[in-house]
């Protein structure tokens, strides 16, 4: 068996649709057979027939070549000279290059030649010389990418030089003259055109611009020569779950014989979906289960190759988001739900519904984000679903709901994607301090005085270790125990400008964790670690790296506890700039540690009771912004706390044992 590989193309690594099986005989005579494994998610489209010794799923087609195309450009060879006109003859401008070559015995006219061609002295006419009697059209290349240029020579079996006539090429396809010469024996152009195949012809014949006929001029063979292009269209590029697209690819060319497929390739996934071995359509009708945005190319391999402009069709997903302001039981709820589409110039809106099925709020037709709240008083806490789909139309008597409804509310119609139901993320109020919050050196009692003035904190931020603020003691650890507080370990053990490289951070992992160790705090809680901004107070705090983030995550989670790092969450900040690159690479740091912004840090008197809503400012990319410190202590109304709020699910410890 002979098997031909065609090389698949550097820029697009293509697996193979189709594996060989060896069927063996008890004979040992063994035949190979094609397996077409189809791919669920593709299918022939409906009323179309498949496309012979091509791809699974794909339907082919040859589009009928135009009459006529655009013409192209037309200009002359790099390193040459435009021919000059004699002044005598009207021939069309053109920026052709003419010259003088040897005929060789193979040549255009058959005839021998014994040295350098001799060109005559005086006009040949007044010799009696005749024009050509033979012309040969060549091409350096009969396939290029859109755009690239193609050598054109047409040499004739004699000069046309005083003979009153020209050697010109015309584009039959686009019926325009390319090239004119009315001197020596070969004529040539560099042209380009946008796409297609482009016909020309050579002629010998008197001056002009228009195609010569048969009868009055000497006309060369054809030379086809294919700008190649590729294009993709999709025949939606919004649709919900499940449902099914057509994609269909182009080229402009056909690739049947050329050893060339038309693909069409999906660059999310980086796989070819199918392949056409002919024609210059190829079809297919895909379906993804799950949401998502896929990009999606026409694709023709070899050398050259064509890439398309890419189709991007988005499967609807939605994802919801809840957070409460409140008692475990009660509060404010404030809903968020996200689709990975634009709406707004579809048919479709976001609703989000408690679990007895009815709409909190509104439905939200605009954008790619709804946002909406309630209340819920004491008792069992809801859950809540985000739906896209389109609203009940009045026939259907259904109006949509405004307001929290009833169980009998309308629900949408025709739904194309759902979020998994969720219950709210409740809203802890915080503070953090350098000072102890009970038996601090200064004598002060800072817990009773928060207490009074701010609010009953449900968490706060202690130092692991002696510093310039003492570290947790076990005199704070029974109060909190006492109270159902949660600590908030953070460890600043180190130069704060000492923020680089990998074993840097390591090194401060593994204080930490034996500092943790050594207080008793249980595997599974944070342990923080403090990311000062650049300033006069910490000048190298602006080189913290990805190194530097890496070395901590893997020193603190490999011990068993939980990743924390206290930073400016400000997009394009030092410290958002060195995540952003750690969770490029490690994307496991982003889902494995929380993050502690303390931007904005905002101005006035705040307290529990009149605390901001959740914002903090996100580093623009992947990672769980847990906790916020929205006020510095020195621009509160407490000068020993800082203020915080912090997501029910972030990993606080809280002790359980008095000493």
């Amino acid at each position: 068996m002979t098997i031909v590989a065609f090389a698949a193309p550097a820029v697009l690594a293509v697996p193979p649709l189709h594996s060989d099986i060896a069927i063996c005989e008890s004979s040992n005579d063994c035949t190979v057979q094609t397996a077409n494994r189809v791919d669920p998610s593709l299918a022939v489209p409906s009323g179309l027939q498949p496309c012979p010794d091509s791809g699974a799923a794909s339907a082919c087609s040859t589009s009928t070549s135009p009459a006529s195309a655009p013409p192209g450009t037309a200009v002359t060879p790099v390193g040459q000279t435009a021919c000059t006109s004699t002044g005598t003859e009207q021939v069309p401008p053109t920026p052709a290059t003419c010259s003088n070559e040897v005929i060789q015995p193979d040549g255009p006219s058959k005839a021998r030649a014994s040295g350098p061609l001799v060109i005559p002295s005086v006009p040949g006419a007044s010799l009696g010389v005749h024009g050509p009697d033979h012309v040969v059209l060549t091409a350096d290349a009969t396939t290029l990418r859109a755009g690239a240029q193609v050598l054109l020579s047409a040499t004739a079996s004699s000069s046309t030089s005083g003979t009153g006539m020209a050697i010109e090429i015309f584009d039959q396809t686009s019926r325009v003259v390319v090239a004119a010469c009315v001197q020596g024996n070969r004529c040539s152009v560099a042209y380009s055109a946008s796409a297609g195949v482009h016909d020309f012809t050579a002629f010998a014949t008197r001056p002009t611009s228009q195609i010569p006929d048969a009868a009055s001029a000497v006309s060369s063979n054809k030379v086809s020569v294919g700008w190649l292009n590729s294009s993709i269209t999709a025949s939606r590029t919004v649709l919900g779950q499940g449902q099914a697209v057509t994609l269909v690819a182009t080229s402009t060319v056909d690739v049947y014989g050329t050893g060339r497929w038309l693909e069409i390739y999906d660059l999310t996934t980086n796989s070819r979906l199918t392949y056409c071995s002919r024609g210059t359509v190829c079809t297919t009708s895909m379906r993804a289960s799950s949401g998502g945005v896929h990009e999606i190319v026409g694709y023709v391999n070899g050398q050259p190759e064509a890439v398309s402009s890419p189709v991007y069709v988005t499967w609807l997903n939605v994802s919801l988001s809840a957070t409460s302001i409140g008692p475990a039981t009660g509060g404010a709820v404030y809903l968020k739900a996200v689709s990975n589409a634009d709406l707004t110039d579809t048919p479709w809106v976001v609703g989000i519904y408690d679990d007895k099925g009815r709409l909190v709020d509104h439905a939200c037709k605009s954008g790619d984000t709804c946002r909406v709240h309630t209340w819920i008083s004491g008792g069992t806490t809801p859950t809540y679903t985000a739906v896209i789909g389109a609203l009940p139309s009045a026939a259907q008597g259904a109006q949509p709901a405004h307001g929290q409804g009833s169980t009998g509310t309308p629900g949408l119609v025709d739904i194309q994607a759902r979020s998994v139901a969720v219950e709210p993320t409740h809203l802890l109020w915080g503070v953090d301090s350098c000072k102890a919050f009970t038996g601090d050196p200064s004598g002060q009692e800072v817990y009773p005085s928060v207490v009074s003035t701010l609010g009953v904190p449900d968490f706060w931020g202690r130092y692991l270790t002696n510093t310039v603020c003492p570290g947790i003691s076990s005199a704070e650890v029974a109060l909190a125990a006492r109270n159902h507080m949660g600590i908030l370990p953070i460890y600043n053990d180190y130069n704060c400008s000492n923020v680089s490289y990998y074993e840097t951070g390591h090194r401060y992992a593994a204080e930490a964790v034996a500092a943790a160790q050594r207080i008793g705090i249980p595997n599974g809680r944070l342990l923080a670690i403090d990311i000062e901004p650049y300033g006069d107070a910490c000048p190298g705090a602006g080189s913290v790296d990805s190194g530097f983030i890496e070395g901590w995550f893997d020193g603190v989670s490999r011990a068993g506890y939980v990743p924390a790092f206290y930073g400016n969450g400000t997009s394009g900040s030092e410290f958002a700039a060195a995540w952003c690159t750690a969770v490029t690479s490690l994307p496991n740091i982003a889902t494995g540690s929380d993050l502690w912004s303390f931007e904005p840090s905002l101005l006035g008197g705040y307290a529990k009771s009149s605390a901001p809503n959740y914002a903090p400012y996100d580093t623009g990319c992947a990672g769980n912004i847990e906790a916020w410190q929205y006020e510095l202590g020195s621009n509160g109304p407490d000068p020993d706390v800082d203020q915080d709020e912090a997501l029910s699910t972030l990993p606080l410890w809280y002790p359980t044992n008095t000493p």
